[in-house]
């Protein structure tokens, strides 16, 4: 039976401000999650009120430096749930992601994602598009313009996952005993690569209808914060994928061995 003891939720406080929104969409779900952590790094944004709003339920952790993407993956160690679930801050679940996740985890054990990318054959920049018909055959959940709600036709298996990751939390000792290339950025990318490197275990998108979407509001992505619209977003995700494919040995699925 499933219960709301085993998974505990990062949510990360940067500058975007729908924190709020995502509380009520995880304390909504079908099975809640036992905990949910807010992670603030630096002062952007006020969430006090929000803080005393949902204390017990909501545990506070603040730095008062900007320490990146990798953070959530760092303060993860002191989980101590069977699950772990890391969102980024414009993901609002449906209620009954985390019910479709706990299902799948343990049927396929692998690590899930509402969307994810494939890598082209010999590709160092997939999240760049080439063709007419590239953002539906590589961009798994979200390969289309500008979509309102993640979707996905069948479950897939991906080279990574993006926006949220719902995972056991004993695969962390797979994402730290590969270091980091950078901090910077590509925290998605070394979790799928290091987890299918030292563990075996892949990354699923899996089937997903309005009423299981683990995004309800893409468009939440699309704004000036948008890590992916920085000037040299694509430059240091390459450098990531080089490290891993030639340093490590990452197979991407659609790459020859």
């Amino acid at each position: 039976m499933l219960t709301s003891s085993q998974v505990t939720v990062i949510l990360n406080v940067w500058r975007r401000n729908y924190i709020e929104e995502q509380i009520e969409a995880l304390l909504s779900q079908s099975v809640t999650p036992q905990k949910i952590w807010l992670l603030q790094q630096c002062n952007h944004i006020s969430v006090e009120k929000i803080i005393k709003k949902y204390h017990p339920m909501v545990d506070y952790f603040y730095s008062s430096i900007d320490l990146k993407y990798f953070c959530r993956f760092s303060i993860a160690h002191l989980v101590n749930t069977k699950y772990l679930w890391i969102l980024d801050d414009d993901v609002i679940p449906s209620k009954g992601w985390i019910e479709l996740c706990l299902q799948m985890i343990e049927e396929k054990n692998s690590i899930i994602s509402p969307n994810g990318r494939i890598l082209p054959k010999g590709d160092l920049t997939p999240e760049l598009p080439k063709h007419k018909d590239y953002l539906t055959t590589y961009f798994i959940g979200d390969g289309h313009n500008r979509p309102q709600t993640t979707l996905c036709e069948n479950d897939t298996v991906v080279d990574f996952g993006c926006t949220s990751f719902f995972m056991k939390t004993e695969w962390l000792k797979y994402f730290w005993n590969i270091q980091p290339f950078t901090f910077e950025t590509g925290e998605d990318i070394h979790l799928s690569a290091s987890c299918k490197l030292l563990g075996n275990i892949a990354t699923i998108v899996p089937k997903q209808q309005a009423v299981t979407t683990g995004n309800l509001k893409c468009t939440y992505s699309y704004d000036m914060f948008a890590s992916w619209k920085k000037n040299d977003f694509l430059t240091r995700r390459t450098e990531i994928f080089k490290y891993l494919i030639t340093q490590h040995r990452w197979q991407p699925i659609l790459w020859p061995k």
